[in-house]
């Protein structure tokens, strides 16, 4: 069996015409600058198919052929004792080839769902919180005068609301490592509603819309389930899910400004999962026991807001009865703004915190 290549002497890109005969084991090349050559079936680096693309024999010198993709390279191949691989022979096979394709798009999905959680849940405890916290500072700075405005809530309620959490503080030593500690910021954000919001450097938000829907003691209930976000840093797994560690590796190796305004848009709605939310109203349940208070203000407080929310939207739907009601599809079933749009399974959670209230 023989046919015509394009032999390249692996010393200059020029091309000559030669003569590839094959034989039981041994290949023989004719009409080469050298004159002609033998070589052993073993001897030659033959390259996978790529399509129609030509493929190269490689000799023990450096030189090689390029061959057209045929039936007669075929036959040659044969006559060699040629024999493709396992691994290309299966990258030939259609159906094997979307099965495979099918396993990738079902592990990359897999890796998505359980795997990135359960990677950020084992990395955010060994994650530094100093340059968390100048990260979540600096995205502070940038909400200030832009979404969130200086509070009016008076003095003596602020002052009220910080001795509290203050408490609900110092009841936790974890909460330590937030150094010097858990900081509480009053805001106002009457385009945003009522809201609360903890950082991943330690920052707690309340809005003062969300305080004027409550008492004191639900407001610090709101409070001590913020905390519990921060003792199990769940900002901190958020952040690394919902940006695929992007704004994390930018603040400690890129530009930090495209990480700012990534935690800022995050932190204005962060989307826990549902393990997340049990979690932190659980803590938050106990740190209120802890102060004789009843778990059950945290449950009032969700109550309050989803009426609340419910109220609002009544009257939004009495004033323009004609306006397109697409945008309603696009909430979550309470229909609620703020900080329960953010935090779901509502009525779950509620269940839950009467049943944490007998239980204590």
């Amino acid at each position: 069996m023989n046919m015509e290549a394009f032999y390249f002497d692996g010393r200059s890109s020029k091309r000559h015409t030669v003569r590839l005969e094959a034989t039981a084991g041994r290949l023989c090349l004719h009409d080469a600058p050298e004159g002609e050559q033998h070589f052993d079936y073993t001897e030659v680096k033959i390259s996978e198919p790529q399509g129609r693309a030509p493929r190269v024999l490689g000799f023990p010198d450096g030189a090689c052929c390029e061959v057209a993709q045929s039936a007669e390279l075929d036959a040659l191949l044969e006559t060699l004792g040629y024999r493709e691989s396992f691994v290309m022979r299966l990258q030939g096979n259609w159906p094997v080839s979307l099965f495979a394709l099918i396993c990738v798009i079902l592990i990359m999905a897999a890796g998505y769902q359980w795997g990135l959680p359960w990677g950020a849940e084992i990395a955010a405890p060994h994650i530094p919180l100093k340059p968390m916290r100048q990260l979540s500072d600096a995205a502070m700075r940038q909400m200030d005068g832009e979404i969130l405005h200086s509070s009016k809530l008076s003095r003596a309620r602020q002052e009220n609301l910080q001795g509290g959490f203050d408490r609900l503080v110092a009841l936790d030593p974890e909460l330590a490592a937030y150094a010097p500690h858990p900081r509480l910021y009053f805001r106002s954000a009457p385009d945003i509603g009522p809201n609360a919001f903890a950082m991943p450097g330690g920052q707690v938000v309340l809005f003062d819309e969300l305080a004027e829907e409550l008492t004191d003691d639900e407001a610090l209930a709101v409070l001590a389930h913020e905390l519990g976000h921060l003792n199990r840093r769940h900002s901190i797994r958020e952040l690394i899910q919902s940006s695929a560690t992007g704004a994390v590796l930018a603040a400690y190796f890129g530009d930090v400004s495209v990480a700012v305004t990534t935690l800022a848009a995050l932190a204005l709605n962060m989307n826990y999962s549902r393990e997340m939310e049990l979690e932190a109203d659980a803590y938050g349940a106990v740190a209120l026991s802890r102060q004789n208070k009843s778990p059950l203000l945290l449950a009032n407080a969700l109550e309050k807001l989803e009426r609340s929310a419910r109220y609002v939207g009544d009257d939004d739907e009495d004033e323009d009865t004609d306006e397109d009601n697409s945008a309603e599809e696009d909430e979550d079933e309470s229909g609620s703004p703020g900080w329960l749009s953010s935090h779901p399974d509502t009525r779950e959670r509620i269940r839950r915190l009467k049943e944490l209230s007998v239980s204590n």
